[in-house]
Protein backbone atom coordinates (compact mmCIF):
# COMPACT_ATOMS: atom_id res chain seq x y z
CA UNK A 1 0.00 0.00 0.00
CA UNK A 2 2.97 2.50 1.04
CA UNK A 3 4.40 1.55 -1.94
CA UNK A 4 1.58 2.52 -4.25
CA UNK A 5 0.78 5.58 -2.17
CA UNK A 6 4.65 6.54 -3.05
CA UNK A 7 4.44 5.98 -6.84
CA UNK A 8 0.98 8.24 -6.99
CA UNK A 9 3.39 11.29 -5.28
CA UNK A 10 5.83 10.95 -7.91
CA UNK A 11 3.25 10.80 -10.75
CA UNK A 12 1.69 13.63 -9.39
CA UNK A 13 4.80 15.72 -9.05
CA UNK A 14 5.82 14.80 -12.56
CA UNK A 15 2.80 15.61 -13.74
CA UNK A 16 3.40 19.21 -11.87
CA UNK A 17 6.38 19.78 -13.63
CA UNK A 18 4.83 19.25 -16.68
CA UNK A 19 2.15 21.20 -16.08
CA UNK A 20 4.66 24.13 -15.21
CA UNK A 21 6.57 23.48 -18.28
CA UNK A 22 3.57 23.89 -20.68
CA UNK A 23 2.24 27.10 -18.80
CA UNK A 24 6.18 28.49 -19.12
CA UNK A 25 6.38 27.58 -22.75
CA UNK A 26 2.86 29.38 -23.25
CA UNK A 27 2.89 32.31 -21.49
CA UNK A 28 6.87 33.44 -22.64
CA UNK A 29 6.12 33.36 -26.11
CA UNK A 30 3.03 35.72 -24.87
CA UNK A 31 5.36 37.97 -22.62
CA UNK A 32 7.75 38.50 -25.81
CA UNK A 33 5.58 39.34 -27.96
CA UNK A 34 3.96 42.09 -25.49
CA UNK A 35 7.79 43.30 -24.90
CA UNK A 36 8.16 43.45 -28.62
CA UNK A 37 4.79 45.70 -29.15
CA UNK A 38 6.05 48.27 -26.63
CA UNK A 39 9.44 48.34 -28.13
CA UNK A 40 7.17 48.65 -31.93
CA UNK A 41 5.16 51.57 -29.81
CA UNK A 42 7.88 53.46 -28.47
CA UNK A 43 9.80 53.39 -31.68
CA UNK A 44 6.66 54.54 -33.49
CA UNK A 45 6.54 57.71 -30.78
CA UNK A 46 10.29 58.49 -31.37
CA UNK A 47 9.69 58.77 -35.47
CA UNK A 48 6.41 60.55 -34.71
CA UNK A 49 8.42 63.04 -32.38
CA UNK A 50 11.14 63.06 -34.67
CA UNK A 51 9.09 64.33 -37.89
CA UNK A 52 7.22 66.63 -35.48
CA UNK A 53 10.47 68.31 -34.47
CA UNK A 54 11.99 68.61 -38.32
CA UNK A 55 8.44 70.36 -38.93
CA UNK A 56 9.59 73.23 -36.27
CA UNK A 57 11.63 75.65 -38.79
CA UNK A 58 12.87 78.47 -38.09
CA UNK A 59 9.72 80.69 -38.83
CA UNK A 60 7.65 78.82 -36.69
CA UNK A 61 10.68 79.10 -34.39
CA UNK A 62 10.88 82.68 -34.76
CA UNK A 63 6.63 82.43 -34.13
CA UNK A 64 7.40 80.27 -30.70
CA UNK A 65 9.61 82.97 -29.99
CA UNK A 66 7.61 86.26 -30.73
CA UNK A 67 4.48 85.04 -28.95
CA UNK A 68 6.57 84.78 -25.69
CA UNK A 69 7.90 88.14 -26.44
CA UNK A 70 4.38 89.97 -27.36
CA UNK A 71 4.18 91.29 -24.60
CA UNK A 72 7.78 93.12 -25.84
CA UNK A 73 9.24 95.49 -28.41
CA UNK A 74 13.31 94.99 -27.38
CA UNK A 75 14.14 97.75 -29.57
CA UNK A 76 12.48 100.46 -28.13
CA UNK A 77 13.02 99.03 -24.59
CA UNK A 78 16.70 99.42 -25.00
CA UNK A 79 16.48 102.79 -26.61
CA UNK A 80 14.23 104.11 -23.69
CA UNK A 81 16.59 102.54 -20.53
CA UNK A 82 19.34 104.28 -22.85
CA UNK A 83 18.08 107.77 -22.79
CA UNK A 84 16.65 107.70 -19.58
CA UNK A 85 20.33 106.24 -18.13
CA UNK A 86 22.50 108.57 -19.83
CA UNK A 87 20.34 111.85 -18.74
CA UNK A 88 20.56 110.94 -15.38
CA UNK A 89 24.15 109.66 -14.96
CA UNK A 90 25.36 113.36 -16.96
CA UNK A 91 23.34 115.19 -14.62
CA UNK A 92 24.40 113.20 -11.28
CA UNK A 93 28.15 113.40 -12.28
CA UNK A 94 27.67 117.27 -13.82
CA UNK A 95 26.28 118.73 -10.33
CA UNK A 96 28.55 120.90 -8.33
CA UNK A 97 26.62 122.29 -5.53
CA UNK A 98 24.59 120.66 -2.74
CA UNK A 99 21.59 122.82 -3.74
CA UNK A 100 21.56 121.84 -7.44
CA UNK A 101 21.92 118.12 -5.98
CA UNK A 102 19.23 118.85 -4.48
CA UNK A 103 17.03 120.37 -7.15
CA UNK A 104 17.80 117.42 -9.73
CA UNK A 105 18.03 114.42 -7.21
CA UNK A 106 14.08 113.84 -7.96
CA UNK A 107 14.39 113.77 -11.68
CA UNK A 108 17.58 111.51 -11.87
CA UNK A 109 16.25 108.68 -9.69
CA UNK A 110 12.74 108.70 -11.48
CA UNK A 111 14.93 108.06 -14.95
CA UNK A 112 17.51 105.40 -12.95
CA UNK A 113 14.57 103.46 -12.40
CA UNK A 114 14.32 101.08 -9.17
CA UNK A 115 15.72 101.29 -6.20
CA UNK A 116 19.40 99.53 -6.58
CA UNK A 117 20.22 101.41 -8.97
CA UNK A 118 19.32 104.93 -7.65
CA UNK A 119 21.15 103.98 -4.41
CA UNK A 120 24.23 103.30 -5.90
CA UNK A 121 24.58 105.88 -8.21
CA UNK A 122 23.70 108.64 -5.83
CA UNK A 123 25.75 107.38 -3.14
CA UNK A 124 28.80 107.65 -5.72
CA UNK A 125 28.15 111.18 -6.73
CA UNK A 126 26.54 112.93 -3.71
CA UNK A 127 27.18 116.68 -3.03
CA UNK A 128 28.13 117.38 0.71
CA UNK A 129 27.92 121.03 2.24
CA UNK A 130 30.53 121.24 4.79
CA UNK A 131 30.67 124.56 6.72
CA UNK A 132 29.12 126.62 4.16
CA UNK A 133 31.38 124.97 0.80
CA UNK A 134 30.05 122.46 -1.35
CA UNK A 135 32.02 119.18 -1.93
CA UNK A 136 30.93 117.36 -5.08
CA UNK A 137 32.34 113.78 -5.73
CA UNK A 138 32.64 114.82 -9.53
CA UNK A 139 34.55 117.38 -11.71
CA UNK A 140 32.39 116.85 -14.24
CA UNK A 141 31.32 113.75 -17.14
CA UNK A 142 33.68 113.08 -20.26
CA UNK A 143 31.29 110.16 -21.42
CA UNK A 144 28.94 107.36 -20.46
CA UNK A 145 27.91 104.52 -22.55
CA UNK A 146 25.00 102.25 -21.83
CA UNK A 147 25.18 98.87 -23.41
CA UNK A 148 23.42 95.12 -23.18
CA UNK A 149 23.63 91.96 -22.99
CA UNK A 150 21.63 89.64 -24.65
CA UNK A 151 18.16 89.00 -23.99
CA UNK A 152 17.22 85.76 -22.23
CA UNK A 153 13.19 84.95 -23.66
CA UNK A 154 12.64 82.49 -20.51
CA UNK A 155 13.55 84.92 -17.90
CA UNK A 156 12.70 88.09 -18.73
CA UNK A 157 16.09 89.45 -17.84
CA UNK A 158 18.60 91.98 -20.24
CA UNK A 159 21.83 92.16 -19.12
CA UNK A 160 23.04 96.10 -18.87
CA UNK A 161 25.94 98.01 -18.42
CA UNK A 162 26.66 101.80 -17.87
CA UNK A 163 30.18 103.11 -18.80
CA UNK A 164 31.11 106.37 -17.11
CA UNK A 165 33.77 107.99 -17.68
CA UNK A 166 34.39 111.37 -15.79
CA UNK A 167 36.59 113.97 -13.98
CA UNK A 168 37.42 112.60 -10.52
CA UNK A 169 38.22 115.05 -7.62
CA UNK A 170 41.43 114.93 -6.07
CA UNK A 171 41.43 115.33 -2.00
CA UNK A 172 45.00 115.89 -1.89
CA UNK A 173 45.34 119.71 -2.37
CA UNK A 174 48.98 118.95 -2.56
CA UNK A 175 48.52 116.91 -5.82
CA UNK A 176 50.51 117.92 -8.65
CA UNK A 177 49.28 115.83 -11.38
CA UNK A 178 45.70 116.03 -12.47
CA UNK A 179 43.62 113.47 -12.95
CA UNK A 180 41.43 114.30 -15.64
CA UNK A 181 39.55 110.78 -16.34
CA UNK A 182 38.35 107.85 -14.07
CA UNK A 183 36.19 104.85 -15.21
CA UNK A 184 33.91 102.93 -13.40
CA UNK A 185 31.32 100.64 -14.55
CA UNK A 186 27.89 100.22 -13.20
CA UNK A 187 26.36 96.37 -13.98
CA UNK A 188 22.68 94.86 -13.30
CA UNK A 189 20.20 92.43 -14.61
CA UNK A 190 16.78 94.71 -15.64
CA UNK A 191 13.65 92.57 -15.55
CA UNK A 192 11.84 93.80 -18.42
CA UNK A 193 8.25 92.38 -18.52
CA UNK A 194 8.29 93.78 -14.28
CA UNK A 195 10.58 96.36 -15.28
CA UNK A 196 12.93 95.91 -12.38
CA UNK A 197 17.03 96.34 -11.74
CA UNK A 198 18.69 93.62 -9.65
CA UNK A 199 21.52 93.87 -7.43
CA UNK A 200 23.75 96.44 -8.91
CA UNK A 201 27.62 95.99 -8.85
CA UNK A 202 29.95 98.84 -9.12
CA UNK A 203 33.98 98.77 -10.44
CA UNK A 204 36.46 101.04 -10.30
CA UNK A 205 37.71 100.60 -13.54
CA UNK A 206 41.26 102.94 -14.74
CA UNK A 207 42.03 106.92 -14.22
CA UNK A 208 44.07 108.56 -16.55
CA UNK A 209 46.30 112.02 -16.49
Amino acid sequence: MGEKIKKIGIIAVILLDLLFLYLSFVSYPKQIRNSEQKISENQAKISDYKVKTNKLTYKSYQKVIRKKVSYLNLDNTENTLRKNYTEAITDAYNVKTEDEYNSKEKDIASKLGTDHLISTVLGKTIVQKIKGKDYPQSNGLNNVNVSFGKYNVDTQILPVNILVDYKPVVDDSSATETVNSKKVMYTFNYNVKDNLDGDVTFTELVSTK
